[in-house]
C-alpha cells in the first residue's frame, strides 16, 4: 500500500519569545498583556519526544494545583486517499501531574492509562466531585487510528468518559455518562464540563443554549441568544466549568470558523469569550462582545507536509482554556495554543470584568 508521512519542524520556535513587530493577530503573550496579565509557557516535565502538548486543565485540590493535558506522541501520517493516522499506532494520551510553583514546569506526571490502548484520548477536564475526590473527564474515540473504520463501534464517534483518579493519577472505574447521545452509535459528544455546586454533581452540557444536567433535580436550560452578537452565528462550545463569583457564575466558551491567510490559504480559527449568569442560571447578566483570545498564526502552528516537504495541512489557530480558578483577586487559566503547546495565564479578575457588557 502506498503511504506518505507528514512531518513538521519540532524546534521551529523558541521557548522564551523575543518581542518584535508582526502583522495579523498578536501572539498569546501579547494578547495576555493586553488583558493586563501574562502568559507562561510550560516547558519542563513534559513527555519526552511528544510532538505536541496542549488542551491543559487545572484545578485546586487540597491546596495543590493539578494539571491534566493532551499529549500527541507521534506526527500524523496519511495515505494516498488523504486519510490520516497517528504514526506507529500511537494515539493521543492524557497525562496528569502537579503544576510547579514557577508555573513553567510539571511535577510527577503520569499517563492516565499507562498500558497500551487503542483509543485516542483528548480534551481532559479535571473536577472535584461532591465526595471531595478528584476526577477527570475526557473524550475517547478511534480518531486517526487503524481502528477508525467500523461505524458500528461505539467509539467510532467521540464519547465523554469520566474516571476517578487514584494516588498515581491513573484512571479508575471509567464510566460513560448517559447524558445527551453519549451512548448512541454514530453520535458525537464532547466539550462537556462537570462541576460540583450545592453539594451535587452538575454537567454543563452546552452553551447555545446553556444546558446543565444535574445529579438531582431537572435539567436547567437557559436561552443564550445574546451571545450571537459575539459569535456571529459560528459553532459555539463550552470551554470551562462555571466559576462561582458569589453573586453568579463566570463561564468561558469558544467558537470557531474558517478564514484565510492574506495569500488565500484557508485555516480554522478559534475565539474565546465569557459571560456571567445569575446564581440560579436563569439569565445572562453580562458578556464579552469581543474575543478575549483569538488563535494566532504568529504563534507556532504545526504544518504537516508530505515526504517531499510540501505543505499539506496545518493545525488550527487556537488559544483555548480548559481550566480556570480564582486566587484572591487573580484569575488563573490554563491555555492550549494552536494544538501545539500550553501554559498558564494570570491576570486580575477586574481586567476580565472590564471587558463585560451588561445584557439587556
Amino acid at each position: 500500500m502506498q503511504s506518505q508521512t507528514r512531518y513538521f519542524h519540532l524546534y521551529s520556535d523558541v521557548l522564551h519569545p523575543i518581542k518584535g513587530t508582526s502583522s495579523g493577530v498578536p501572539t498569546v503573550y501579547e494578547q495576555a498583556e493586553q488583558l493586563g496579565g501574562n502568559f507562561k509557557r510550560i516547558v519542563k516535565g513534559l513527555p519526552a519526544g511528544s510532538v505536541a502538548n496542549f488542551s491543559p486543565s487545572i484545578i485546586d485540590h487540597n491546596g495543590s494545583i493539578y494539571i491534566a493535558w493532551r499529549s500527541q506522541p507521534e506526527a500524523f501520517g496519511f495515505r494516498y486517499d488523504n486519510k490520516y493516522f497517528y504514526l506507529n499506532g500511537q494515539p493521543n494520551d492524557i497525562y496528569i501531574g502537579l503544576l510547579g510553583a514557577d508555573e513553567t514546569s510539571i511535577i510527577a506526571a503520569n499517563k492516565l492509562r499507562p498500558n497500551k490502548h487503542r483509543l485516542s484520548y483528548e480534551d481532559p477536564r479535571l473536577f472535584v466531585g461532591p465526595d471531595e475526590n478528584l476526577y477527570v473527564q475526557f473524550v475517547a474515540s478511534t480518531y486517526a487510528s487503524k481502528y477508525d473504520s467500523d461505524p458500528k463501534k461505539l467509539f467510532h464517534q467521540p464519547k465523554v468518559v469520566v474516571c476517578w483518579l487514584n494516588e498515581n493519577f491513573h484512571a479508575v472505574n471509567a464510566a460513560i455518562p448517559p447524558i445527551g447521545r453519549n451512548r448512541e452509535l454514530g453520535a458525537a459528544e464532547k466539550n462537556w464540563a462537570f462541576f460540583t455546586a450545592e453539594d451535587q454533581l452538575n454537567c454543563l452540557y452546552s452553551t447555545r443554549p446553556l444546558v446543565i444536567e444535574r445529579e438531582n433535580g431537572g435539567t436547567i436550560t437557559l436561552d443564550t441568544t445574546a451571545l450571537e452578537s459575539a459569535t456571529k452565528g459560528a459553532a459555539t462550545f463550552n470551554s470551562t466549568a462555571p466559576v462561582n463569583l458569589g453573586y453568579g457564575y463566570l463561564i468561558f466558551y469558544h467558537w470557531k470558523h474558517m478564514t484565510c491567510t492574506p495569500d488565500g490559504r484557508p485555516y480554522l480559527i478559534y475565539h474565546t469569550g465569557a459571560y456571567i449568569t445569575d446564581k440560579e442560571f436563569t439569565k445572562v447578566m453580562y458578556m464579552t462582545e469581543e474575543p478575549l483570545f483569538t488563535g494566532s498564526l504568529n504563534d507556532r502552528v504545526i504544518e504537516w507536509t508530505d515526504v517531499f516537504g510540501t505543505p499539506v495541512s496545518n493545525q488550527p489557530a487556537v488559544i483555548l482554556p480548559f481550566g480556570v480558578l480564582l486566587e484572591g483577586d487573580e484569575l488563573v487559566m490554563s491555555l492550549g495554543v494552536n494544538d501545539a503547546f500550553m501554559g498558564i495565564f494570570r491576570t486580575k479578575l477586574e481586567h476580565i470584568m472590564k471587558r463585560m457588557k451588561k445584557v439587556a
